[in-house]
């Protein structure tokens, strides 16, 4: 199994160039909050902006993929809290396992979809940071990439609730569980999501004569495309590397072949009509390759999670890869693995010898280990970690 590094394809486009007072991480803090989310576009700028306005540091981690790595980096700003934005198919169950083995206190804010997990982050932040938003309400396409990137500046700027919707959206259900008069809205969206953008207008229209509706238009620029078309391609290349070892039926097989061959038509469509000039289409084409392959990527991770939970070897060899990546986090912040290191190598062992008994014990040993170690050693890492913590985009 390949466990991809997780990747901050959306960061460039989600940079907020509004001047804002960031929190910063330092070791005299006695609480730090990371925010874990997936590189989902819209998942990720509501973790930009509860970021961007709290000084939580922000780590990413591939959609639907596990990657060990990640814990380290969580571990290496020795947090107190981790909120998880998104759902278990976004950010998978298993960080929470991770986390909780290290005694941290983990929050998971996430809906069935991007639509749900945008109501429960904006109720949530109002209770737990006490965030106090204006009465004015950003609506954009919650699938629209380069119309979520500019809806997020103007919400962060005026402080605004920021509130994702498709063509069957209830915009009159969706302002009253936000707790937001008709008032003052404003629409952002790209061309390609106009249907959805027209649907929503109509429906303010109606709801109010006295609507305060504005609208921001984002056109499709080259620069956008080629995002789109590369953020398409990386979902493709996750899809096809979880493939490589999943044990799927014959029905999933067709199904997941299927979405597949769909996604690389379409991104060959998206790349056709970038090289035509055709900014627009590209961009459409692009989008939709992407949810193909995330749809390949959900059967694929939840046929690993399975499986991991059914083989205990494989289990270990994962947990091992963690721990790796663990030690050397501790190790860098100048405190003593030696006795961890040991361990570690014991298991390799019982590991190579198949021997199932030895290795549960010698895990059960290590994660207390590692967490004696990580709670005793929280301020050392917190000075260490302090010249690389940001609050909002890094």
């Amino acid at each position: 199994m390949r466990w991809k590094k997780a990747i901050a394809l959306f960061l460039g486009l989600m940079l907020i160039t509004t001047t804002l007072s960031f929190g910063r991480v330092s070791a005299e803090e006695t609480s730090v909050t990371v925010i874990l989310v997936s590189d989902n576009e819209a998942d990720c700028a509501l973790a930009q902006y509860l970021a961007n306005v709290t000084g939580a540091v922000v780590v990413m981690t591939t959609w639907g993929v596990y990657d060990p790595n990640v814990t380290a980096e969580i571990m290496s700003y020795a947090p107190d809290e981790v909120i998880i934005i998104g759902g278990p198919e976004a950010v998978v169950e298993e960080y929470v396992n991770d986390l909780q083995e290290l005694g941290i206190t983990v929050e998971r804010w996430g809906g069935q979809n991007r639509y749900e997990t945008n109501l429960m982050v904006m109720t949530q932040a109002q209770i737990k940071f006490g965030l106090k938003f204006k009465d004015k309400l950003i609506m954009v396409p919650g699938n629209d990439t380069a119309g979520i990137k500019a809806a997020l500046k103007i919400a962060v700027r005026e402080r605004a609730m920021i509130a994702f919707v498709n063509e069957t959206t209830n915009v009159t259900k969706l302002m009253l569980k936000l707790q937001v008069r008709t008032g003052n809205v404003t629409i952002v969206g790209t061309p390609f999501m106009n249907r959805t953008l027209l649907r929503v207008r109509e429906q303010l229209r109606n709801q109010s004569r006295e609507c305060n509706c504005t609208s921001v238009h984002v056109n499709i620029t080259a620069e956008i495309a080629l995002e789109a078309i590369n953020a398409g391609e990386e979902r493709i290349s996750t899809a096809k590397a979880l493939l490589e070892n999943a044990t799927l039926t014959p029905m999933q097989e067709r199904l997941v072949e299927r979405m597949l061959t769909l996604a690389e038509k379409e991104l060959s469509e998206a790349k056709e009509a970038y090289s035509e000039g055709k900014y627009g289409k590209a961009y459409g084409m692009a989008i939709a390759a992407k949810a193909h392959a995330e749809f390949v990527i959900r059967i694929a991770s939840s046929d690993w999670s399975m499986r991991m939970g059914l083989n205990p070897m494989m289990r270990a060899n994962v947990t091992l890869h963690r721990l790796e990546a663990q030690i050397r986090v501790l190790e860098n912040a100048g405190i003593d693995v030696s006795e961890l290191k040991s361990l570690v190598e014991q298991l390799k062992v019982a590991i190579q010898n198949n021997d199932v008994e030895m290795v549960n014990v010698l895990l059960m040993k290590i994660e207390e280990a590692l967490r004696e170690l990580f709670m005793g050693g929280k301020s050392h890492l917190k000075a260490h970690a302090m010249p690389f913590a940001r609050g909002g985009a890094p």
